[in-house]
């Protein structure tokens, strides 16, 4: 499996993230999920950031972050910036076909294969070497005894339902290069899989101590401070501390 290196809280660099209008404030109020993946060294949902040029004028920008180790032990950050449209004309119809559904392709790079994905959260394509996730295939394969036949479907790029001798339940696997060992398994068949890949569970609102992460439909993030809450985010606030009371009060 692949090696996940994980930061203390304490290490994000916040004086760096503030250079990009997020404060640590901002950081505090992260969802417990955005939070975890931050700290895990993976990406981060799309959030809104926003620098100054020359002429002192604030621009807007969208893009992933992650943190990184350096081979000093500092913490350093790294961008996956987000693009309005994906340029995908050195595919082919059918291979932009299968990434635009969410799938993975293989392709040849000289003498090295690597798998190729459309992140959708930022629209650029990620690219990936085939030993990397081959070895984490052969892991998984080898340690729930499934056949060669339902490998070699995903080894290929191609979804495997997986079906117990002894159950009706089907368990679909395939590559999926947005996972930390670039593998999804999913309760449920082909369709379930690619259905789940579009789905986001981070609620609308997410209110902390400062102020309150906003998630579109996208599952793109920003941040509005308490002090500039709008009718509809006082409503929705209310609400949502009275459905916290009232589970407080089913506790007891």
């Amino acid at each position: 499996m692949e090696y996940i290196d994980k930061f203390d809280e304490s290490e994000i660099p916040f004086e760096a993230l503030e250079k990009f209008g997020i404060t640590q404030q901002m950081i505090d109020d992260l969802p417990e999920q955005v939070m975890l993946l931050l700290t895990t060294g993976q990406y981060t949902p799309v959030m809104v950031l926003n620098t100054s040029n020359e002429a002192g004028q604030t621009i807007e920008t969208k893009a992933r972050i992650s943190l990184v180790r350096n081979t000093d032990g500092s913490v350093s950050l790294r961008f996956a910036p987000y693009w309005e449209s994906a340029d995908l004309e050195e595919f082919s119809v059918e291979e932009q076909q299968k990434l635009m559904n969410g799938l993975v392709i293989m392709r040849e790079e000289g003498t090295h294969l690597y798998y190729a994905q459309l992140d959708t959260m930022t629209n650029q394509v990620m690219r990936v070497p085939v030993e990397l996730i081959q070895h984490n295939i052969d892991s998984f394969f080898q340690k729930g005894h499934i056949d060669e036949t339902n490998k070699q479907y995903v080894i290929n790029g191609q979804l495997a339902e997986i079906r117990s001798n002894t159950s009706p339940d089907v368990v679909t696997v395939g590559i999926d290069l947005n996972e930390t060992d670039g593998l999804r398994i999913v309760s449920g068949d082909a369709a379930a899989w690619k259905e789940e890949a579009y789905i986001s569970d981070m609620p609308e609102y997410n209110f902390g101590f400062y102020g309150c992460w906003i998630s579109d439909h996208n599952g793109h993030i920003s941040y509005v401070p308490e002090d500039k809450y709008t009718e509809e985010i006082q409503s929705e606030l209310m609400r949502t501390a009275g459905q916290n009371a009232v589970k407080s009060q089913m506790r007891r």
